[in-house]
């Protein structure tokens, strides 16, 4: 049995650099940070005289809400205090929520994205805690999908998951576990996105003791879909507000698609 890699929660604070260069468009790159850590961006010798001016939408606070369109000018830090050159200088973003987010900095004293002169991108991990004081690093994840649907009743969940365990996974995929479309009972045809699947003959409060068993003792996370796009045919949501989807009303162009199913329909 293999045994998985954790580590012990610490407030160990790194530097990770970022070297700005005009007119760099570093958008498919993307830099990852831990949570902590402090990200720089500092001046190539191309940009060091220019009136550079950089704005991001990362939460600079713990408490911030993150807003994706809502966009920060970072303060410039002025480390040798040189009263007539500041090439050295920087600003500082720290890793305090986690995310994908997003910077741009421009030269032409303006603070609208339009008028960047480069931009990129950069991700502070999630931290996924095992029993509250330790974190499963993401490098080690070792993920196994399940379907939901088929794993029988609640009672009798664990004993078909410590196949997993024992085979070393650390993580487990539910498909989705409400109630699924009686016709075809596809794991993504979902009913009713509230009711748990009838297959399971458990609740809510059931389902919560079996994923707490899963971290505590065997050091497994979980994981499950939340698939809010995907409805049954006899979903609520679309009897009640079928413009919420694709239909012959608001999408005439799938008429040949729609008779063509229907065809293929009477023939299956």
């Amino acid at each position: 049995m293999t045994t998985t890699p954790t580590t012990t929660l610490t407030n160990a604070e790194q530097i990770r650099i970022i070297i700005l260069n005009e007119g760099e468009d570093r958008s498919e790159n993307i830099y990852r940070l831990k949570k902590g850590w402090i990200l720089q961006i500092k001046l190539s010798y191309n940009l060091s005289w220019r009136k550079l001016r950089i704005f991001t939408n990362a939460c600079l606070k713990s408490e911030d809400k993150f807003q994706r369109s809502n966009y920060h000018e970072l303060k410039w830090i002025y480390p040798s205090m040189g009263k007539y050159d500041d090439s050295d200088r920087y600003v500082c973003i720290p890793s305090v929520k986690a995310g994908s987010f997003h910077y741009y900095f421009t030269i032409d004293g303006s603070t609208t994205i339009e008028n960047l002169n480069g931009q990129g991108f950069f991700q502070i991990e999630p931290e996924l805690l095992i029993n509250d004081n330790e974190m499963l690093e993401q490098d080690f994840i070792t993920c196994q999908s399940v379907l939901s649907k088929s794993l029988g009743p609640m009672n009798e969940w664990l004993s078909r998951i410590e196949v997993a365990y024992h085979s070393g996974y650390n993580m487990i995929h539910f498909t989705p576990i409400q109630l699924l479309y009686k016709i075809s009972n596809s794991s993504y045809a979902i009913t009713d996105h509230h009711k748990l699947n009838p297959l399971f003959e458990g609740t809510y409060e059931e389902l919560k003791l079996i994923i707490d068993t899963m971290a505590k003792q065997w050091k497994i996370l979980s994981v499950t879909d939340l698939v809010y796009n995907h409805a049954a045919n006899d979903c609520a949501l679309l009897r009640d507000h079928p413009e919420a989807a694709y239909n012959l009303i608001n999408s005439p162009h799938l008429k040949p698609a729609t008779l063509l199913d229907s065809i293929l329909m009477q023939f299956t």
